[in-house]
């Protein structure tokens, strides 16, 4: 089905996990570094001894296609949250303390020793505290595993932007997840780097309820400066391609953008309810997800399928054929041919997976015509968030100014506009 991953062994380069103590190599943001230390002094006294550091992640192509198994292009990008940690004292026990830069208020507290089944009945949050379930879910499946974590306090400060669609979630999942395999190396000193992405991604489906696939966790822990990763999310095969110039420019449209509402999951019942009636239609039993699925089968036995599967299926198909073309396309240079791919995905999510909305779908057209402008579609989830579009370097400061202009008038709603850079995946920092 396309591009040859030249990775065979279930990871990248970055399997790792990576401790940073005065090395070469990726460092927190010094503003962000100093919010989180003067933060976490203010919430808990005393100062924090690490800190674990995770980029927000940009989805280049491959829109819902992690779920089913199939491919994606993506990106880390140069926008972080980090989260300032200290083991508690041992008369502290197992008792942990969270708090947040965005969300002011006392700490969180919770029992980190409790029981997988006793867990998230004690432990879960709700309402404007719910934002702590992001590091407490991690702290969950670790126990789901056996790990014993004692109690810590951490604080977050960020500035992956929330609800834009780049997945401050998994930062905040992946910055836990690093933090803890510094602060108790006996008891997380066996897990990898890829070994965490998978704890953090069954903490945002396990305990926060959200069914994503593994793109968000993986491209914010696996992520390398100056390049793309392309990701097999069946066998967790990937490799690195080079990007080179052409920039991000990501545009929040200001649109709700709440995944847990149930608009995201009936999508992916949807793929799911399709891949069955494939193999109802074609007898098939080795479908286990649409990525088994091509366009020839789709043709065949399409018939078969409810309108609203048919179209989901069709996207999915067609958007990992796109992830192929992209590929190509970056190993070539050709940055054109990425940012056709790129509108074409739009469309299709428009008119297929039926995940866009009105101020997407503005803010995606408003860019057509803009010098510099080579491709651009949602991002995520959908429904709200950004739109990525790719602009030619020299052209990039004057795309952000017109966008904005253009969206603003449209649309009568003041847009964030940010250029994003490559960034490198999560890692742990001394202090």
């Amino acid at each position: 089905m396309g591009g040859v991953l030249s990775s065979g062994s279930g990871t990248c380069e970055r399997g790792l996990c990576l401790f940073r103590k005065g090395l070469s190599g990726p460092s927190a943001p010094q503003e962000l570094r100093e919010q989180a230390t003067l933060g976490f002094h203010t919430a808990f006294g005393g100062a924090a001894a690490l800190m674990g550091v995770a980029p927000g992640r940009a989805e280049v192509l491959g829109n819902h296609t992690d779920y089913n198994e199939g491919f994606i292009l993506a990106a880390a990008i140069d926008r972080y949250v980090v989260v300032a940690g200290r083991r508690a004292p041992d008369e502290r026990g197992s008792r942990c303390r969270v708090a947040s830069e965005s969300f002011p208020g006392a700490p969180i507290e919770f029992d980190a020793a409790l029981q997988p089944e006793a867990f998230a009945t004690k432990n879960k949050q709700s309402g404007n505290k719910a934002w702590a379930n992001y590091v407490i879910g991690v702290v969950s499946e670790l126990r789901k595993l056996g790990v014993k974590i004692g109690g810590f306090d951490a604080f977050l400060s960020s500035n992956v932007p929330p609800g834009a669609g780049v997945s401050s979630s998994a930062a905040v999942e992946m910055a836990t997840a690093l933090l803890l395999k510094g602060l108790f190396p006996e008891a997380l000193g066996q897990y990898d780097q890829l070994a965490l992405v998978k704890v953090a991604k069954a903490a945002e489906n396990n305990f926060v309820g959200m069914g994503c696939g593994i793109l968000d966790q993986f491209s914010s822990g696996m992520g390398q400066s100056g390049s793309l990763i392309y990701l097999d999310c069946r066998t967790l095969d990937c490799s690195y391609v080079p990007m080179a110039g052409a920039q991000f420019v990501l545009a929040n449209t200001h649109a709700p953008h709440a995944l847990v509402d149930g608009k995201y999951d009936e999508l992916r019942k949807d793929c799911f309810a399709a891949k069955d009636a494939f193999v109802t239609a074609s007898g098939d039993k080795s479908i286990t997800h649409l990525r088994d699925v091509n366009a020839e089968m789709l043709a065949t036995h399409g018939s078969k399928l409810s309108h609203s599967q048919r179209k989901r299926a069709s996207h999915i198909i067609t958007e990992n054929d796109r992830v192929f073309q992209g590929v190509e396309a970056c190993k070539a240079g050709d940055m054109e041919t990425l940012g056709k791919c790129m509108s074409d995905s739009h469309v299709s999510s428009r008119d297929f997976f039926g995940n866009s909305c009105r101020e997407l779908d503005i803010m995606q057209k408003l860019a057509f015509g803009i010098e510099g402008h080579l491709g651009s579609r949602l991002m995520g989830g959908g429904f709200g968030g950004s739109t990525i579009n790719l602009v030619k370097d020299e052209h990039v400061e004057a795309f952000v100014a017109e966008l904005s202009k253009r969206y603003e008038a449209e649309a009568k709603i003041k847009p964030t506009v940010l250029i994003c850079s490559t960034g490198d995946g999560a890692f742990c920092e001394a202090l």
